[in-house]
């Protein structure tokens, strides 16, 4: 496989056969900018990707009587010079497993930017590797290496209290337990939980119940002064894990006043919770209004519920932010795992392909 870069398809086609020959199939196109004169100028172009099947030829047919009258040339001989193109990234001409990944893309709701950039690695290692693993395998280490590039392995800076902010019924307050709780029982770490979740029918109830269990106080903040007394009540705690209200948050002062709340000058670090079933339009507006008030790790939950995972990749793509845990279920604390991105990539190939 090749990229090419030319000035229109006819030339892009012309320098593909003089590369490859008649057998060559053009892969994926798409219009880009090329700089120069040393960057003050820029030029349209066209980008092309290029291959051929490394099959082994097909056997020459017998050669006709010269009486004989001509076939019409099939129509699939002039899909190099101009393939019909499909809706999306790839040509109808693409082989059959690019085809199939990239459906399967599609049909997790990936956007089309994400979906684009993946294609492209997917393609590069399915030829160097010439299709000596499953499509699943591929599409992992391509995903992997997509999440990396965005998010490199670093030491997360340390906080001691931790707030979830998130739209209703998303499951701030199990995971926030569960987070207490793997604190506790694997690093032995004292904690202590705040909530300010005091519109929700029975929030406090629910959070005092998994606190009793692990004998953790619980203070109610109604304001700045309550939270003022909780802090200085909770200061020999390693860890203080904070319960937002559970209000609609698509409204921007809602937001702002939730914000309001919080005890000037305390560092806080605020993690944005968003439900892997909820509908992507919906993640992303409330992304949208949180984005500058939290860090730039989210949690996802409810993965366990749902096979589709598109929305994951393109709130990573569109906001940078970093996926910090993933829950699997309803058990606390066992049901969090902490998302590394080979996690991450193995789950999102399994499911976009099934093969896992």
């Amino acid at each position: 496989m090749k990229k090419i870069t030319a000035d229109s398809m006819p030339e892009a086609v012309a320098k593909v056969r003089k590369d490859f020959g008649d057998e060559a199939v053009i892969l994926h196109s798409r219009p880009v900018k090329v700089r120069r004169w040393f960057g003050l100028k820029s030029v349209n172009k066209l980008e092309v990707y290029a291959g051929i099947d490394d099959a082994p030829p097909r056997k020459k047919e017998r050669t006709p009587p010269a009486d004989a009258v001509k076939p019409a040339a099939p129509k699939e001989a002039k899909a190099v010079e101009a393939p019909e193109k499909t809706p999306g990234v790839l040509p109808a001409s693409a082989p059959a497993p690019f085809q199939t990944v990239s459906a399967a893309l599609k049909a997790q709701e990936v956007n089309e930017r994400v979906e684009e950039e993946l294609m492209n690695r997917f393609m590069e290692k399915w030829y160097a590797e010439k299709a000596s693993r499953p499509k699943a395998e591929v599409l992992e280490a391509c995903i992997e290496e997509w999440l990396e590039d965005r998010h490199p392995r670093v030491e997360a800076k340390p906080f001691r209290m931790i707030q979830l902010v998130g739209q209703t019924g998303v499951g701030k307050t199990t995971t926030l337990a569960k987070l207490g709780a793997r604190e506790m029982l694997r690093r032995k770490k004292s904690i202590a939980f705040f909530t300010t979740d005091t519109f929700r029918m029975g929030a406090v109830e629910q959070l005092n119940t998994y606190a009793s269990i692990m004998e953790a106080p619980v203070h109610v903040i109604y304001d700045q002064a309550d939270y003022r007394e909780a802090v200085a009540r909770s200061g020999e705690h390693d860890y203080v894990f904070i319960d937002s209200a559970g209000r609609n948050f698509l409204h921007e002062q809602t937001v702002e006043d939730a914000q309001r709340l919080l005890p000037a000058g305390e560092p806080i670090k605020t993690v944005l919770v968003l439900s892997l079933t909820a509908k992507y339009k919906d993640m992303k507006e409330v992304a949208e209004k949180f984005l500058p008030y939290i860090s730039n790790e989210v949690i996802i939950t409810k993965t366990d519920e749902t096979t589709s995972f598109g929305a994951l990749l393109n709130i990573i793509d569109e906001f940078s932010l970093r996926v910090a845990f993933v829950t699997t279920g309803q058990e606390v604390p066992e049901d969090i795992e902490p998302a590394d991105n080979k996690w991450l990539a193995a789950k999102i190939a399994g499911g976009t392909l099934g093969e896992k």
